[in-house]
């Protein structure tokens, strides 16, 4: 039998070499970074903003030690577990003490990150004094892989960018941008609302009226309501933004009219196969149809055809409501034989406007991709608990917000 607590012959060696590395790293820059750090917790008082969202404590370790080391991680090249396994753990707290802190089922992550991300808002708002900036929110989800079977509400999903079939979570999140500065402002994993799509476990002795039950039916809920919700949000904190951005995959005409209803301009890119009709000159035509049938400008230009048409709202076959909206078509750089179709609910603002406030959302991607590849996104600590996977997604994003301010 394979003995695999057995270090092999050069384990040694590559510890030392591990931590030789730390230690150079800690010479010249991780000081730097820590004090960063330390800088932005006190300049927005966030150790404060966690003791009024649940994470306080009466004695023992403070909240501020235990944050700052979790915090601090994302500029080690260790994790918690690697420093203990090689001796460089040399905080005088054990590691059941971070996870105690990440596990308490009564801070609630959600709205912390909401605050916080409406305190910096301001803060970046008041930096510049351009008043004719219309400010966005932004909305896309991206994959969190995860295959632990004791894992909770871990599903099975469609990667697009694989093209196949994953286990673990989708984070779904609300960023708010100027153009140039993003700031996460809410989120949530996502879940499969089938049973028989959820590999992990599904807990039943949780009430639904307590955080942990709360959060837990968020993650069931579908994507186009907690877009509506995110946003509403969003706007009630005081968040300033006129305008809201996202792919094809949330421009459903429900969630189009809601998002209406709270003054929001939408503007989002439209599915080229879309069974969806518009009204446009008393005939009912899908977008391919009203491409053909149009006449087209010439040449290379910026955009080739604009619409105003109306978006049919439907319930039970019935049309309840009619959306006036522009529909601008731009050549595919990708692909000169296609083109892609944005919508917008303003019908007055300019196609070359509506172009580059939708180039707005490529920021979000950004957003991800830095998380994911430097922020240690989802990856800092390994637990089948629902609660440290969502804590890991709150201070991942907390560090995005360090970034995009220094």
């Amino acid at each position: 039998m394979k003995n695999h607590s057995t270090k092999p012959a050069n384990a040694q060696s590559t510890g030392s070499k591990t931590e030789s590395n730390y230690s150079s790293i800690d010479k010249c820059d991780l000081n730097k970074c820590e004090n960063a750090a330390a800088r932005f917790l006190n300049r927005f008082a966030i150790v404060k903003l966690l003791g009024e969202c649940g994470a306080y404590k009466e004695k023992g370790v403070p909240v501020k030690v235990i944050l700052l080391y979790i915090f601090n991680l994302m500029f080690s090249p260790m994790s918690m577990y690697y420093q203990m396994k090689i001796g460089a753990f040399h905080e005088y707290f054990s590691k059941n003490t971070v996870y105690r802190f990440l596990e308490n089922v009564h801070m609630n992550w959600h709205t912390f990150l909401l605050r916080l991300s409406t305190i910096i808002i301001r803060y970046v708002v008041g930096l510049t004094d351009d008043k004719n900036n219309r400010y966005a929110l932004i909305v896309d989800d991206t994959p969190l892989p995860k295959c632990g079977k004791a894992m909770e509400l871990v599903s099975k999903y469609f990667n697009h960018v694989t093209m196949g079939y994953e286990y673990g979570y989708r984070v779904l999140t609300l960023a708010w941008t100027d153009g140039v500065t993003t700031i996460p402002v809410r989120y949530s994993l996502l879940a499969s609302s089938y049973d028989e799509k959820v590999r992990g476990k599904i807990r039943d002795d949780i009430d639904g009226r307590t955080l942990a039950g709360r959060i837990r039916k968020l993650a069931r809920t579908s994507m186009n309501d907690l877009t509506v919700k995110f946003a509403k949000e969003a706007i009630k904190s005081g968040i300033p933004a006129s305008i809201i951005v996202f792919d094809s995959w949330f421009a459903v005409p429900h969630t189009i009219s809601r998002l209406k209803k709270e003054n929001l301009t939408v503007i989002a890119r439209l599915k080229t196969n879309s069974k969806q009709y518009y009204e446009y000159d008393g005939k009912m035509m899908n977008i391919k149809t009203l491409y053909t049938v149009s006449k087209k400008r010439r040449g290379k230009a910026a955009w080739k055809l604009s619409l105003l048409v109306n978006l049919l709202v439907k319930d039970n076959n019935k049309i309840i409501e009619r959306i006036p909206v522009k529909i601008v078509y731009l050549p595919n750089r990708a692909n000169k034989k296609e083109w892609i179709c944005l919508l917008s609910t303003d019908t007055e603002m300019e196609e070359n406007e509506i172009i580059r406030q939708y180039g707005k959302r490529w920021n979000i991607e950004l957003m991800f991709k830095c998380s994911k590849q430097y922020l240690k996104f989802g990856k800092d600590f390994q637990s089948p608990s629902f609660e440290v996977q969502n804590a890991q997604i709150a201070l991942a994003f907390t560090r995005y917000m360090l970034i995009a301010i220094e």
